[in-house]
């Protein structure tokens, strides 16, 4: 054979096996998962429902529930109402006091009534907690235990000598930011067509226009970061979980009144003093109010706004008071709010407050009563921000 012949062999032999070769990588390529390219059509999945928290003053009807059940998009409706409950002392499962109130006094704590069943339709979230709360038994939020430095198996025992034993605790979020919460069983609070209602909806919409709104009325959506804990940034009504992990905590006196109550002395010395202000002159509210109270009041004075505030409707400070209507404690029992300007801005009456006056007191961090939606109440300033850095916060009175 000659050379040329053997060259051409030789070239179709390389020619053939690089074309095997070829196609052997090639069936690989196609038969390698991550080389096959899969067209699939975008799955539809169902928005997760809202929940919405439906308020009116007054109390909220019975026949809204059936109503709003029948309202399409709600998948759950679960009434709630609020109450306080007393404690006079806490302890250890194993036994062992944690907490002893003073002989004659209690504390009341911010209380969320529920029905379990309930309310683990619509915030499923809580399911696992709710599982517990049997007769007898109460859940904690997260910052209620901290502050109180109880966990499950622990025991609460409050006005009347009931216990009630901690069957768990949940994120504050998940149930309003109560400092416990427990069943229309244990709790002292009547029946009746009171508090509001949580509904789960993926169709906010509908429920907006199946309600009557009007100033009484008040739906809002429960924020999205559920489970997140306590907020750090003040809200516009705040909830005495929130006022007691920033200041404190005191004890009242019993039999606890239905409006003014006795607060416990020791703490009255420790935080409530007298002080001279601008503008004012001489006012007794909570200390840690004095610092930004001064500052709105001085820079209305530089401005040449004193006449703003008129010193002779000014309606108070510390004031050991419960709320009307809720008989949650008021913050002028902390001293943490101040009344301006009163007789001519009423509870639940138009606002005849100049502005600049308001914007003062915001900058300067108070809360606007005139900006409550349900209960304006425009006379009336608060302090929900936290303590200077450094500053100590008197906790529940000890042993």
């Amino acid at each position: 054979m000659s050379r040329r012949v053997k060259v051409a062999l030789f070239a179709l032999v390389a020619l053939a096996v690089a074309a095997g070769t070829a196609g052997l990588l090639a069936r690989s390529d196609r038969s390698s998962p991550q080389a096959q390219t899969v067209t699939t059509r975008p799955r539809a999945v169902d928005p997760p429902p809202q929940v919405l928290v439906v308020r009116r003053r007054g109390g909220v009807p019975a026949g809204w529930d059936a109503r709003l059940r029948r309202t399409r998009g709600v998948t759950a409706v679960a009434r709630t109402s609020r109450t306080q409950i007393l404690l006079r002392g806490s302890a250890r499962a194993g036994g062992g006091t944690v907490t002893a109130v003073p002989r004659g006094y209690a504390i009341p704590l911010d209380a969320l009534v529920i029905q379990p069943g309930a309310y683990a339709r619509v915030l499923p979230q809580a399911g696992a907690a709710l599982d517990g709360l049997e007769r007898s038994a109460v859940l904690l939020s997260r910052t209620s235990a901290r502050l109180r430095k109880l966990g499950e198996g622990d025991r609460l025992t409050v006005a009347g000598g009931r216990r009630l034993r901690v069957a768990g605790v949940v994120d504050d979020d998940l149930v309003g930011l109560a400092e416990v919460v427990l069943t229309q069983r244990d709790a002292d609070a009547p029946r009746g067509a009171t508090g509001q209602l949580l509904v789960a909806t993926t169709e906010p919409d509908r429920v907006e226009r199946r309600l009557a709104r009007n100033d009484g009325v008040r739906i809002r959506a429960l924020s999205p970061g559920l489970g997140t804990g306590l907020r750090t940034v003040p809200r516009l009504v705040a909830r005495p979980l929130e006022i007691k992990a920033r200041f404190g905590e005191f004890a009242v006196g019993l039999p606890y009144g239905t409006d003014w109550i006795r607060i416990e002395p020791r703490w009255l010395r420790r935080n409530v003093v007298t002080r001279s202000i601008p503008i004012l002159g001489a006012v007794t509210c909570n200390r840690r109010l004095f610092p930004p109270l001064r500052r709105a009041l001085r820079a209305l004075a530089r401005r040449g706004l004193s006449h703003v505030v008129d010193r002779a409707d000014y309606a108070g400070c510390h004031a050991p008071r419960r709320i009307p209507g809720s008989g949650a404690l008021s913050l002028h029992a902390w001293g943490l709010a101040i009344d301006l300007n009163a007789a001519a801005n009423p509870r639940l009456g138009g606002s005849r407050q100049d502005r600049r006056l308001v914007r003062a007191m915001e900058e300067a961090g108070f809360t606007w009563g005139g900006r409550w939606p349900t209960v304006p109440d425009p006379m009336h300033f608060e302090l929900h921000a936290p303590p200077a850095p450094g500053a100590s916060v008197s906790q529940a009175p000890g042993p």
